[in-house]
């Protein structure tokens, strides 16, 4: 008996140190940030207008200028490093990246690992097909016989499979990926947000449209790893700040060509 809750009591108080091994200490990430003048960003390389690599391998798009801004108010410099799309939470998990910025959805199951910080930016997620299409609203695709292509790894992975149960659900890495296999028929529909969407209309004049309806609202917010609350609030603050200054609002106009909805809560 005696040997078993000294056990217990050793591993009750290891805990609290494994715990603290997979996190980063209190200052520690805004103190490196600060110290090394370099920003490490995790951003997808494919992902417009949030980010895309352009043939030179610089990186373009919304956030991509969300994260130069707050570069720049750092006074450091930012370093991108690209990832896909379940790599956005890793990369922060790993202490590869300071940041995650890449239509990057808050979750409870993400919030388990890393932190983030507040909404930058609602989105609403909708279902793009081609103009031919029968299909005309959300809920027909739920529907044994078509087949939805959607981000592996993304925030709307089980929104998805909690709406749509009886599609065929196609799972791939990128949404150049997802989009490809719209265009040669290989799916149906495509899973995604409606600006993403909105930017693919543009591209393909005639060619797609977005059926009615929407399957989800997401906050995109910026992701950072657990247990600094001192880089949290350092990031928080160059939000409210942006916000108010109407910077975040100028960049998303730059790439998507209209206004942001606004950051409230519609339930």
């Amino acid at each position: 008996m005696f040997r078993i809750k000294t056990f217990v009591m050793s591993m009750a108080l290891l805990l609290p140190v494994l715990v603290a091994g997979s996190q980063a200490q209190a200052g520690e990430v805004l103190q490196r940030v600060i110290s090394s003048g370099k920003l490490r960003v995790a951003v997808m390389g494919s992902l417009p207008p949030y980010t895309n690599m352009k043939p030179d391998g610089t990186m373009e798009g919304y956030d991509v200028d969300l994260a130069r801004k707050l570069a720049e108010a750092l006074k450091v410099e930012p370093e991108f490093v690209v990832v896909d799309s379940a790599g956005r939470v890793a990369a922060l998990q790993t202490g590869k990246a300071d940041i995650t910025i890449s239509g990057f959805a808050r979750n409870v199951q993400r919030s388990l690992t890393i932190a983030f910080s507040d909404p930058y930016l609602i989105v609403p997620g909708r279902i793009l097909v081609k103009t031919d299409s029968p299909l005309k609203k959300v809920e027909e695709i739920n529907d044994p016989k078509w087949k939805l292509s959607l981000n592996r790894g993304g925030n709307s992975e089980p929104i998805i499979a909690a709406k749509f149960p009886n599609a065929q659900r196609m799972r791939f890495n990128t949404n150049a990926d997802g989009l490809n296999a719209l265009m040669s028929g290989q799916v149906d529909a495509m899973a995604q947000d409606a600006f993403y969407h909105a930017e693919q209309i543009a591209k393909y004049p005639g060619q797609l449209r977005m059926l009615e309806g929407t399957y989800s609202r997401q906050e995109d917010a910026i992701g950072v790893p657990a247990g600094d609350p001192d880089w949290l609030r350092v990031i928080n603050l160059w939000l409210e700040q942006a916000n108010a200054t109407g910077e975040n609002k100028e960049a998303f106009k730059k790439w998507f060509g209209f206004d942001p909805p606004k950051i409230t809560a519609d339930y």
